[in-house]
């Protein structure tokens, strides 16, 4: 998940109503939240440096970027045979590198690499990102200078309005239950929920159910407003907060965000679930991206 910044501190507003923009003003850390997250999809990490993604059979498989590979890798960069991975079928593999191969895992040079829980091999500017999950091996490959990420252009983002920044009430479950919300590749995860966020917005009562986001230390809300598939991504958006103090939890829509799905279709997102389809229209946050048709 992207890491966030969740804007905590009491509006500052000037004589002529406009937001105030010193330093500690909650629209002057929404600025910077903003400008974090646009470099976060702009980089060598972002949506646009996806470039590949495999599901290889059991067995031997090769990788690299001569064609006669099994998987054919397409990274200028990439060496001709990077290596082979060997699946039995089961819930770990082996990627053997081919001699010579400069390959990375953690800082250290690897000349072989298990695969079990998700590990990341960079090659160069190249980075393979090897797992297995729901039964299925699964391989993508990111490139930093791919075309993409070269002719990216930055999100877009509706003016900050601090009425929807909302102080919404917190109903804690009895205990934190998993709850399964689908991926758009047609699978499934289970996700941990603590509870639920309810407020009013446009008069409109609303409940919506975070997930914990990984290492627990934050909420994060899938939901999808009457503005998808017009002024915001069809699939709806994501939105992360501070952990619930006192039976409330702060929920600011002007963070609210795309997954990287918006911007490349290779990207494998959880969509919200119906629980979290709001009536309401939510003008703020991360727009549609207007260049997507030129992103793929």
């Amino acid at each position: 998940m992207r890491r966030s910044i969740l804007i905590t501190l009491t509006a500052l507003v000037l004589a002529d109503g406009r937001p105030g923009w010193s330093a500690d003003s909650p629209t002057s850390k929404i600025e910077n939240w903003r400008k974090e997250h646009d470099r976060d999809v702009l980089g060598p990490d972002g949506p646009f440096t996806l470039v590949a993604r495999f599901t290889p059979k059991p067995g031997v498989s090769s990788l690299g970027r001569d064609r006669s590979n099994d998987m054919v890798l397409p990274v200028e960069a990439a060496p001709a045979h990077v290596g082979k991975i060997d699946w039995s079928g089961g819930d770990s593999a082996i990627l053997r590198l081919e001699p010579g191969i400069p390959a990375v895992v953690d800082g250290q040079k690897v000349s072989e690499v298990a695969v079990s829980k998700p590990v990341i091999v960079t090659v160069g500017q190249m980075k393979l990102r090897a797992g297995i999950r729901e039964s299925d091996l699964r391989v993508s490959v990111q490139d930093a200078n791919a075309h993409m990420r070269r002719d990216a252009k930055p999100p877009v983002w509706f003016p900050i309005d601090l009425r929807y920044r909302i102080t919404a009430d917190w109903v804690a479950f009895p205990e934190a239950k998993m709850v399964r919300i689908p991926d758009s590749d047609g699978g499934s995860r289970e996700w941990k929920s603590p509870g639920y966020a309810s407020f009013v917005i446009d008069g409109q009562p609303v409940t919506l159910q975070p997930v914990f986001t990984p290492g627990g230390k934050e909420l994060s809300f899938f939901f999808r407003d009457r503005t998808a598939g017009h002024e915001t991504y069809g699939a709806g958006r994501f939105l992360e907060a501070d952990l619930p103090k006192d039976g409330k939890v702060i929920v600011d829509f002007n963070e609210a965000y795309n997954p990287f799905c918006a911007f490349n279709t290779l990207f494998v997102c959880p969509i919200p679930p119906r629980e979290n389809h709001m009536a309401a229209r939510i003008q703020a946050g991360e727009r549609n991206y207007p260049h997507a048709g030129e992103a793929h």
